[in-house]
Formats: C-alpha cells, structure tokens, sequence
C-alpha cells in the first residue's frame, strides 16, 4: 500500500522533491524483496508489515587513540520505526542510552530509517560495543571491537576540542506514517556547550509558530496530524560556537488502508 502511495507522489510533486522520493522508493523496494529469506513478497504486499533490517552497522574492530573521537553508527530500516540502543562490554551506556529512551515511542502505523551514532572517546584495552535495535517485537544486534592503539603523534588543538563540536547522533533519514498521525521526529545531539536545535519545515522555513509544528527542548520536532502537503525534505542543524551540522529528515504521509 505505501509503495503504491509513494508511486503516485512522483507524479504530482517537482523534480527535485521526485528525486528525493524515487532515492528512498528504491531502498524500500530493496528492502522489501530481501526480506523472510530472500523470497520475493506478492506484488500487492504492504511494505506495512512489520520488518527489520540493518542498514549500516560498524566495523568489525577499530583501533583507538584515547582522547580521540570514534565514532560507530547504526543504521536501520524498520516497521514501526526502529529505536537503536548502545552497551559497551554488554552493560548499557548509560549517558546515551538516557537520550536514547527519551524519544517517543514509535507509532504502529510508521516506517522508518533510523540512524545512531555513539562517540566513544575513551578505550581501555579491548571493549566490545554493540547496537541493540528494537523495532516493535523485532529486534536485531551489530557488534564491533575497539583496541586501545598506544603512542602516535600528540593531538592537536582542533582535535582536543572536537569533542565540542556539534553532533547529531539520532535522526531518521526518512519516516512515513498515516495521515492524520501525531509524528515525531528525533534530532538528538552532542556538544558543549549545549548546541541550539533548528528545525526548517519541507518549504525551506524555519519553524516557529506553526501551530501544528513545535520543537521541544530535547531536539524532536512534533508534528500533529500528518497531512499529505507535510510530504517533503525537514532539517534539523545543530549549532554552538564551535561549529554546526545538519541532517535532513524525508517525510512521507500515506493513506491509511
């Protein structure tokens, strides 16, 4: 059913808002016939049926100078949307996983490509990191090894400070849902001092008082009762005087059915 929808969209929106939806029309249609072992769905089957699957995941091993910033990212596309959670030596990471637990439970109707990233500055010896993904009833783990690596030049000043810099370390690169629903859209972030959060709408605009639009303090933009004109490019940046980033959120509103 959301597959039909996101063909029908094509051809009513401009070419560049088309090409946005056709990039994320293929990852789904991938997804869709690779899922239950490779066997390829009915032509008519909803891509609303609960699924998982790892998009991204890291590396096997890394090796880490202390006091440097790794960083490891999970990727994944799931029915409903999926949470990702961090452990380190299978003990959560606590500071991370508070951030992690904030946002607001996925509605049942959404799908969605959630990206998670964890800043590890410090190693000590050999510490195993894994990312747990819940996606409703489904769940699905990406581990790596980090190696302490001694020596190597000294850091520069940038370098020390980098872990200041803006981060943004959970946002969807794309989310749908049913008309009508109350979304939310995560923009979680890392930095000190404290990054400021701003959203831009699917025009280009910055959001303020939109009365169906609000930013909360943590970052998530709300956005009640998903119309189809909500259908385009959102952006979060995250900025504080050491510099600023940027990721953009593809909303997809469809007909329920």
């Amino acid at each position: 059913m959301y597959l039909v929808v996101l063909f029908a969209a094509t051809a009513l929106l401009g070419s560049s808002r088309s090409a946005n939806v056709n990039k994320h029309m293929r990852l789904l249609t991938e997804l869709d016939n690779s899922i239950d072992n490779n066997v390829a769905p009915p032509k008519r089957q909803s891509v609303a049926r609960r699924f998982l699957t790892i998009t991204q995941r890291p590396n096997a091993t890394y090796a880490h100078s202390s006091g440097e910033v790794l960083e490891l990212t999970c990727d994944a596309v799931g029915a409903p949307a999926p949470s990702i959670h961090w452990f380190k030596n299978d003990a959560p990471v606590y500071e991370y996983d508070v951030e992690s637990n904030e946002l607001i439970d996925s509605n049942p109707t959404s799908l969605a490509r959630t990206i998670s990233t964890l800043l590890v500055t410090r190693s000590g010896g050999q510490d195993v990191y894994s990312c747990l993904i819940n996606s409703g009833a489904k769940t699905a783990r990406a581990t790596t090894v980090v190696y302490s690596k001694y020596g190597g030049t000294p850091l520069s000043e940038r370098v020390k400070l980098f872990p200041l810099e803006p981060r943004i370390v959970v946002t969807y690169e794309m989310y749908l849902d049913v008309i009508g629903s109350n979304i939310v859209l995560p923009c979680r972030v890392k930095g000190h001092p404290r990054p400021h959060v701003t959203w831009r709408d699917n025009k280009g605009a910055v959001i303020k008082r939109d009365p169906r639009m609000k930013v909360l303090r943590s970052g998530e933009l709300v956005i009640s009762s998903l119309r189809w004109s909500d259908m385009g490019e959102f952006s979060c940046q995250a900025t504080n005087i050491f510099g600023s980033q940027l990721a953009k959120t593809f909303v997809y509103p469809a007909k329920a059915g």
